[in-house]
């Protein structure tokens, strides 16, 4: 169901930001590297303002090998493995933060903020991503150790569940590899059944010094940012129903698949804007979206974006490829738009169905006002 490719957002979105930002202040970091044009010499956008980090400066690079994302080339149908990363920094003495994810090196979502440093805790009591950044507790909640190995020629400490790697249908567990000199995870391994099912590996070197690093923030009274687990990423202000309300919102004419597609109506179309989080580091405006739903539930949910993007969409895929998350979510670049699609599994979005659909997409008519298909409210 289309909830469901929601919820799964959501869920998402939680395991990697969620806790790192349950206590966050906001500051609206947009930039931090120095060598990114964030240095002493750049000059900060209006209504914002350049801070020296004051350091150490933590930095990692999470790249999962679970096979949750692929591209499909649209022109040939060869897919492939999308190639994914994280890469995080963390300021222990003044608790800025900042999060970048790329799928096949494009900026998939980037968001920043500020949490109160603790040195008896996790940076903002983080479990998600910023527990990468410092020491694993020992003895750990939930684990034991389970003997000392090897993982791409480095020497780990494996923690395994107390009950152990082999699980019931449909229940997933993790097991830990540590450095055993610094107790930072290098590698955590996803099993389901007893199977490894994916990994994520983690690359961490020594923390970079305060002097290289800067970030830019906000001038104004901070706020509260929504935490992540209560966003969701198909939320957003909706406040026009129909064609002619859809068609001016993104600048140009919104893509659709026509009436009907693989026997399912047009049965609604919608007009909103996003608003930015404290964390997203840009100016209050506005970004717009357009929305075709096809099929009762919906079965097919597509949502169009233009220039302007929430933190979350900073960038589409490469043009001429469609990007898939598992069988319910894709997404793919078109004619300056970025395209989100939400299916249930009465459509898959297998290689195929996601070429078939991409194929199909053409600009809205001019001409064209209503269908009798459309429900408005």
């Amino acid at each position: 169901m289309i909830e469901e490719a929601r919820r799964r957002a959501r869920r998402r979105r939680h395991a990697y930001l969620a806790a790192a930002v349950a206590a966050v202040v906001a500051v609206s970091v947009w930039a931090i590297l120095a060598s990114a044009g964030s240095g002493p010499g750049s000059k900060a956008p209006p209504g914002f303002t350049i801070v020296k980090a004051q350091g150490p400066v933590a930095h990692a690079v999470l790249r999962y090998d679970t096979g949750a994302w692929r591209s499909t080339d649209v022109a040939t149908g060869l897919d492939r493995p999308a190639k994914t990363a994280e890469e995080i920094w963390y300021d222990r003495k003044t608790g800025l933060w900042r999060d970048v994810f790329r799928i096949d090196g494009r900026v998939k979502s980037e968001l920043s903020g500020r949490c109160t440093p603790s040195p008896e805790r996790l940076p903002c009591g983080a479990d998600f991503p910023l527990r990468y950044l410092e020491p694993y507790p020992l003895p750990p909640a939930g684990y034991r150790e389970a003997g000392r190995g090897s993982f791409r020629g480095h020497d780990v400490v494996w923690l395994e569940p107390r009950e152990g790697l082999r699980t019931p249908a449909n229940v997933s567990v993790s097991r830990l590899g540590l450095d055993p000199k610094t107790r930072r995870i290098l590698v955590a391994q996803s099993f389901h059944r007893g199977r490894l099912a994916g990994a994520l590996v983690v690359s961490q070197g020594p923390d970079l010094a305060a002097t290289g690093v800067h970030f830019v923030i906000t001038s104004r009274r901070s706020v509260p940012v929504t935490p992540h687990a209560d966003f969701d990423p198909w939320s957003g202000l909706v406040y026009g129903y129909g064609f002619p309300a859809a068609r001016p919102t993104l600048g140009r004419p919104p893509l659709w698949l026509g009436p009907r597609f693989r026997g399912y109506a047009l049965r609604s179309v919608t007009s909103g804007v996003y608003r930015p989080l404290p964390g997203d580091g840009r100016a209050a405006r506005p970004m717009p979206f357009v929305r075709f739903y096809y099929g009762d539930g919906p079965i097919i949910g597509i949502e169009e974006l233009g220039r302007s993007r929430p933190y979350f969409q900073k960038q589409g895929p490469r043009p001429g490829s469609v990007e898939r998350t598992g069988m319910t979510l894709a997404r793919l670049s078109r004619g300056g738009l970025v395209l989100r699609v939400a299916t249930d599994l009465r459509f898959p979005l297998t290689a195929k169905n996601a070429v078939a659909l991409a194929h199909a997409l053409r600009p809205l008519p001019p001409g064209l006002n209503t269908l009798p298909t459309l429900r408005q409210q």
